[in-house]
Order: structure tokens, then sequence, then C-alpha cells
């Protein structure tokens, strides 16, 4: 049997269909996968995909929409951006990851935990996968020298110290790339960071001004980090204040870490969305950000005097 293997938009290799096609094969099935890329962006250009037929055919959809755009018969849809309640069957699930399926690959990816403690209005987290949880071992996941968890709330499991204290001393190099809770830091905790054998930034979250008397007072507990070392997730909302929004980027700026926004679907159709489009592409691009500020940006990015003037004054005015 010929079974077909669609990854609609994952930017990493895609576990559920790792699993599944580790399960084909023990089958005997002959397993072929596709990568179509789509964006997330919605400015972006998006082409239909239209599926070569097969005995069996899976698309994994990460970001909302982005079904439309795969055409074929008898497709089994799954994944984030398509159906929160819709599972791999319970026999593929128990199958270690096939690599093989992303030849280029070189790092392991894996949940030691699902859920979350937290209800973020933004977030899926909660309705698809319920309160935190242990599902894996750090051993289960480790495949290549290199290992980034996915997990969305490591530091909320009760015995996330044992496991940060596994990976210190088995000198694991690794990240937890869907970022830490900082409100959750500790002393002890935020040690056991420090001693990692870890991966770029370590990534916290700056979602909502309400929280930055807390994060100052968590810095405490990050005094052994390096300039621009943390990195903050930055969500933006057309319906937050602007001001709330260039306060976090400007406190970040002013305490040497990074952000990443992180732009809602609704910024592309707001009033703003040039704004935030120039935001995004200042604070995501590391060496402009550290380098330079807001107004010089624009003025490298852009010949457009009214396009500069218009940022620069929504940034001005919201300072």
């Amino acid at each position: 049997m010929k079974v077909l293997l669609i990854d609609a938009d994952s930017v990493i290799p895609n576990i559920a269909l790792m699993k599944l096609s580790a399960w084909h094969k023990s089958l005997g099935n002959n397993v072929e996968l596709m990568r179509v890329n789509l964006p997330y962006y919605p400015n972006r250009k998006k082409t239909t995909f239209v599926a070569p037929s097969a005995d069996k055919t899976y698309c994994s959809v990460v970001f909302d929409g982005n079904a439309d755009y795969i055409i074929g018969d008898n497709i089994i849809f799954g994944g984030t951006g398509f159906d929160l309640t819709i599972k791999i069957p319970a026999e593929a699930d128990e199958f270690d990851p096939d690599y093989s399926i992303y030849p280029n690959n070189d790092t392991s990816y894996g949940f030691i935990t699902r859920g979350c403690i937290r209800n973020c209005s933004f977030c899926k987290v909660p309705k698809k996968e319920g309160y935190i949880h242990k599902v894996a071992s750090v051993e289960s996941i480790v495949r290549h020298k290199k290992v980034k968890f996915l997990d969305n709330n490591i530091l909320a499991l009760p015995e996330h110290k044992e496991i940060l204290t596994e990976l210190v001393e088995k000198n694991i190099k690794c990240q937890f790339n869907q970022g830490l809770d900082i409100r959750l830091l500790d002393s002890e905790n935020s040690d056991l960071l420090s001693k990692i054998n870890y991966i770029g930034e370590y990534i916290f979250a700056f979602d909502n001004w309400k929280y930055k008397t807390i994060i100052e007072k968590k810095m405490n507990f990050l005094s052994w980090r390096r300039p621009y070392q943390l990195k903050f997730f930055v969500y933006i909302h057309p319906e937050m204040p602007l001001a709330e929004t260039v306060k976090r980027i400007v406190w970040l700026k002013e305490n040497q870490c990074l952000p990443y926004i992180m732009r809602d679907i609704s910024c592309w159709e707001s009033e703003n969305s040039n704004f935030f489009v120039d935001l995004a592409a200042y604070c995501n691009q590391v060496h402009l950000f550290k380098k330079m500020e807001f107004s010089v940006f624009l003025e490298k990015r852009h010949k457009n005097k009214e396009r500069i003037e218009k940022s620069k004054r929504l940034w001005n005015e919201n300072l």
C-alpha cells in the first residue's frame, strides 16, 4: 500500500507524521513525505497543492486556513490548524518518530510534557492538551546530538527540577524552544537552567505589559545571563494599547533582552498593519535590533517618506 504524508506548513520535522511513517512502515507499506511549505503570514502568496493519488493520505496543518490550499481525494487532515480534537491512531502514537523522512534534519524534537497551567486567550494548548502532565522521558526523545523540547510550560510540572537536573548531569545539548514561564522562576531552577548545555537564547514571554512588575522581580534570578542571552516572545494584537506594545519593546532593549514579535493574524487587517510589519521586521532581526534605534531602521528600510513618518509617529506617540 502506498501512503502519502503531506506536511502543509511545519517549519520543523512534524512528529505526528513521523510516527505515522514509522507505523505504516512496520506494516510493510511504502511511505512518501511531501512538504508544501505554506506560509503562516496571510499577505504571502499561497499556491494550491494538488495531492497525487495514494492508497492513504494524511495531511498535517499547523496554521489556520492552510488546509484550504491542500486538495485531493480522501485526505485525512489533522493538526492545530485544522481540528484540535483529531489525533493520530493510538497504534501509531506508540511508535518512535521516523526521522528518515526528514533526511537533512540533525536535531531531535519532542514533548516531555503536554498541556499548561495557564489559559491565555490566544493559545490553543489548554483546549488541545489540557492541564500540564508528563508524557515522555528525556531518554525517549533524544536521537541526535541536539534536542529541542516543544513543551509549552515545563517549569509548571511539579517534578521539573528533576528533569532539569538530568539534562545537566547528562550534558544534553538542548533548548526549550516554545519558551519558559518566567513567572515560575526561583533560585533553584534558574541555577539549573544556567548549567544546561543550552542552544541559543533562553526564551521567555512578555505577552502583556501588566506582567512587567513580576518579570522585573524574576530577572533577579537571572544574574548569570549575558547581554542579549534572553529572548522574549512579545504577543501583539490590534486591540492591545499601542503604548503597551511599544513600552514592552523599549523595556527589553533597555535590559539587553531580545524581543520576538508574535503577531495575531488580525494585525494584517488592522489600520496599523504597516506599523506592525515594521515592528516585527525590526525586532525579529537580532543584528538590527541590537545596533540601531527604530527610527534609524525605518530610514534604512523604506524610501517611502509617508510610510516612514507614520511608523515613526506611532512609535513616538506611544513611548
